[in-house]
């Protein structure tokens, strides 16, 4: 797998066709590949692919483009909020069970 460094849409006007260019590089040294799509809004979806993604990669072996995402768990948050508001709710509790004793 070869990191891709950079995309770059090009729009060829003698043979009016579309296509994304990579730049990736390989043992030290930047080549570009070159790939027909199938218009503007194929192009433009690969380089929002591409904006979004935490890594990227070419196999030159199989052709294919790989883009890798981190995502982040919201539900984690919500997690920890419910769980702070159990442990409100068990020292309310324990408070009020003391004051009724009293």
């Amino acid at each position: 797998m070869l990191a891709i460094q950079g995309l770059k849409c090009i729009y060829d006007t003698a043979g009016r066709n579309w296509s994304v260019e990579l730049v990736v590089k390989a043992e030290g040294a930047e080549t570009l590949r070159r790939f027909d799509v199938h218009g503007p809004d194929d192009a433009e979806m690969l380089i929002q692919a591409f904006e979004d993604s935490s890594v990227s990669a070419f196999d030159p072996e199989t052709g294919e483009i790989v883009f890798g995402y981190e995502y982040l768990d919201l539900d984690a948050e919500d997690e920890d909020e419910d769980d702070d508001a159990e442990e409100d709710s068990a020292e309310d509790d324990a408070e009020s069970e003391e004051k009724a004793k009293a």
